[in-house]
């Protein structure tokens, strides 16, 4: 956690930065995209009905594993002003308190601020220009954060846009999340940032399902524990179901063309 002082520095500082980092256009975590932009444009990819194969994976622990060498060099080579370099230097060598002991983690940058989203995207604008130098009819590639999504057309391009990611995630030290990693025909279906891409058109992922069903149920348990009574505690689970139903709905509505057909 950070102080408010610190949260304040590392907020300007990303609004100083945001025009000289990459910005790559296959990345849609980056202010201007969004979750809602990603599912639109893999949504209407998938309509068009050109790819039958999918990969997609994400890397574990991303922020945790990141180098700091290739960090520092991105900030000397990218960053004009030298205060903002400075600031971002001591940004990348964080220290962290934890039972009274202070320590550097020698990888990885921290969650948490407005400038590590920026920083997440620029140190992967090499695969992200690689892979988009390839979208077209016979690719699509996209990537929100840590997750990616690669649609061909063939099962060989398919192999060869995997080995090539994976080359990638070996030479960065990075590897994929097993537990979060699809591979195989569109047609069976595959999740998308909590939406199911299948046959019968966009759907709320299990995974998202499931997320909600526990969240409920702790959501009810906390609301006990604290004293309240079981229809405060209730009443509190309603409130929750009413934002996630309207966060739910909103999903589905980016993704028009896959449920009008």
């Amino acid at each position: 956690m950070w102080s408010a002082s610190d949260a304040l520095v590392l907020k300007w500082l990303a609004l100083k930065v945001e025009n000289q980092l990459p910005r790559p256009d296959a990345c849609h975590h980056l202010r201007g995209k969004g979750v809602r932009h990603s599912l639109r444009a893999v949504s209407g990819v998938l309509y068009s009905g050109r790819y039958a194969f999918v990969h997609r994976t994400d890397i574990r622990g991303y922020y945790e594993h990141i180098r700091k060498a290739p960090l520092v060099s991105l900030i000397t080579r990218r960053v004009r002003d030298p205060v903002c370099r400075e600031l971002m230097i001591q940004y990348a060598h964080y220290s962290v308190e934890r039972g009274g002991e202070i320590h550097t983690p020698v990888t990885g940058i921290p969650r948490g601020c407005a400038l590590s989203p920026l920083i997440g995207a620029a140190l992967l604008n090499h695969i992200d220009g690689d892979f988009a130098s390839l979208n077209g009819e016979d690719t699509f590639y996209a990537r929100y954060m840590d997750d990616f999504v690669l649609l061909t057309r063939t099962r060989w391009q398919l192999r060869r846009g995997i080995a090539r990611l994976a080359e990638y995630f070996d030479a960065g030290g990075f590897e994929r999340h097993p537990d979060k990693t699809q591979t195989g025909r569109i047609r069976n279906g595959f999740d998308w940032l909590g939406i199911w891409f299948g046959p019968e058109g966009a759907t709320i992922a299990p995974r998202a399902l499931n997320n909600h069903r526990e969240r409920r149920a702790r959501l009810f348990e906390q609301a006990r524990r604290r004293g309240m009574t079981a229809e405060a505690a209730s009443e509190r689970v309603r409130a929750y179901d009413a934002r996630w139903t309207t966060w739910a709905e909103g999903m589905l509505a980016a993704c028009p063309c896959m449920n009008d057909a």
